[in-house]
């Protein structure tokens, strides 16, 4: 009876040293995919520093135009306006492209962890290394 209860307390003790383990490793690949998260969130941002700055820049030349109009020292009020159409394009432009950065962003992460996936199953699995030589039918 001493055995087994002995034997009961070192499965428990190998069960919990087991649980610890996989906690471990899954906060520590949690934080892996943090990281990335964050790294992608970076690029992001950096991509909006430039549109922040056009927006601002068109901002100021909307005022100016008006000062001007109101004044009615604007000269050629009708080219400033064809510019400032064409610097709003640009910026229109730029965040239709920037829509999509969220979806390009999963997507990304998606293949790389379907590839690290495969790459883990490939090197678990005997025989998949070298194509599968390895695997043979029974019996031959």
């Amino acid at each position: 009876m001493t055995k087994t209860l002995i034997d009961l307390a070192k499965a428990l003790l190998n069960a919990t040293l087991i649980l610890l383990a996989v906690c471990l490793f899954l906060g520590w690949k949690l934080m892996d995919a943090a990281g990335g998260v964050t790294a992608n969130a970076a690029a992001i941002a950096d991509r909006v520093t430039p549109l922040r700055t056009a927006v601002a820049g068109l901002q100021e030349e909307t005022a100016s135009l008006r000062a001007a109009l109101q004044d009615g020292t604007g000269t050629a009020p009708a080219v400033r306006l064809e510019q400032l159409e064409h610097r709003l394009a640009q910026i229109q432009d730029s965040l239709s492209e920037m829509r999509g950065l969220p979806q390009q962003a999963a997507a990304e992460a998606a293949r790389a962890g379907a590839a690290e996936l495969a790459a883990r199953l490939i090197s678990a699995v005997p025989g998949l290394k070298d194509g599968g030589a390895a695997c043979t039918p029974p019996g031959s």
